[in-house]
């Protein structure tokens, strides 16, 4: 008896030995997807496992054709390291194999690179159909890394907005609301924004509350607004964004009563403060007060960005950037204090650039 619960104990630690030294690679991978295991099981399986992937061009394309969804890839790759050095007959083979772009761009970011793009190495990339926003990575490589380090770096210059668009009549823009003039449309066009209303604050955090306690109130605690997601509805590939703010022409608000109709009763884009969002795994938040033992001040925030403007009339402004804002998260809030107390009036957008 005893000499058979030895041998079950041996072969199990056997098996054991056996599953802790797998080595998977592409097949395992491929096998497993084709099973129809969940892809969080196989993601936790690439993380857990020693492993020797192929991450070739070869090798992508095939996981490609296996239909291996390109989170799984991406976990390959960052699991393999290094990477075999791309060329640009490596780029064409792997967008003509149907490699998506987005895992081209990490296999770029993840490895070494010698790419030639002199003018006649450029046309043979359009000539093989390889999209330009591809070709712009590998003009500057580095830069998808920087992409990934910050999701709204783009590769690739954007065009300077002009400063010579003739201003816009009131009646191009209707109603009142604040506007993104599009200059890369044959065109100007203006888009609205849809604002966010909300009134999700919070006060201080966990060590801010303790410093604030230790020291008697001096050290005080911030108020911060809360948004849903990482990054607006709203997005704007622009280095110097250019923006209207339509106003009401009619039945003005007294400033002290305005709350929900922003625009019946502010007076010009001075009640107005840019603000860039601090974005973290819970979404974006912005400062919009601090109160300590001593003082408390409120319509005010954090990482306010400077703008200019200009009064075209009494109910349309034009407002503009003297230097090229960094590319990030932001909101326009309505900065009078007195209406904290009310839900907030937000609009919010996106920022995509290359300007860090």
């Amino acid at each position: 008896m005893f000499r058979s619960f030895t041998l079950l104990v041996c072969l199990t630690l056997v098996t054991f030995q056996a599953l802790a030294q797998e080595v998977i690679n592409n097949q395992s991978i491929i096998t497993l997807v084709r099973a129809k295991v969940a892809r969080d099981l196989i993601l936790d399986k690439i993380k857990a496992s020693a492993s020797r992937f192929n991450m070739s061009t070869n090798g992508l394309i095939e996981l490609k054709q296996a239909a291996v969804p390109d989170q799984i890839v991406d976990a390959m790759m960052l699991a393999s390291s290094p990477l075999p050095t791309l060329r640009n007959q490596d780029i064409i083979d792997l967008y003509a194999g149907g490699v998506s772009r987005d895992i081209i761009t990490k296999k770029i970011q993840y490895s070494e690179t010698s790419f030639n793009l002199s003018t006649d190495d450029i046309i043979a990339l359009k000539t093989a159909k390889v999209p330009d926003q591809l070709v712009k990575v590998m003009m500057v490589p580095k830069r998808a890394q920087q992409q990934s380090m910050n999701p709204n770096l783009i590769a690739g210059a954007l065009p300077p907005h002009p400063e010579t668009l003739p201003v816009p009549a009131r009646i191009r823009f209707g109603e009142p609301g604040i506007y993104y003039e599009e200059y890369k449309t044959p065109k100007p066009q203006y888009v609205q924004f849809e604002p966010t209303t909300t009134n999700q604050t919070k006060t201080g955090s966990v060590g801010e509350s303790v410093a604030n306690q230790y020291t008697g109130g001096i050290t005080g605690t911030t108020s911060r607004v809360g948004l849903a997601n990482k990054s607006a509805n709203m997005v704007i590939e622009d280095n110097r964004p250019v923006f209207y703010l339509v106003f009401s022409g009619v039945n003005r608000k007294d400033m002290n009563n305005v709350a929900e109709s922003v625009f019946d009763g502010v007076a010009s884009p001075n009640d107005f403060v840019l603000i860039r969002a601090k974005v973290s795994g819970r979404g974006r938040e912005v400062v919009i007060g601090r109160e300590s033992a001593y003082t408390s001040e409120s319509g005010f925030s954090a990482g306010a960005v400077p703008f200019r403007f200009k009064k075209i009339s009494n109910t349309l402004y034009k407002v503009y950037f003297e230097q090229d804002v960094a590319a990030g998260e932001y909101a326009f809030l309505y900065n009078k204090g007195s209406e904290f107390t009310s839900s907030l009036k937000i609009y919010d957008f996106s920022l995509r650039n290359n300007t860090k």
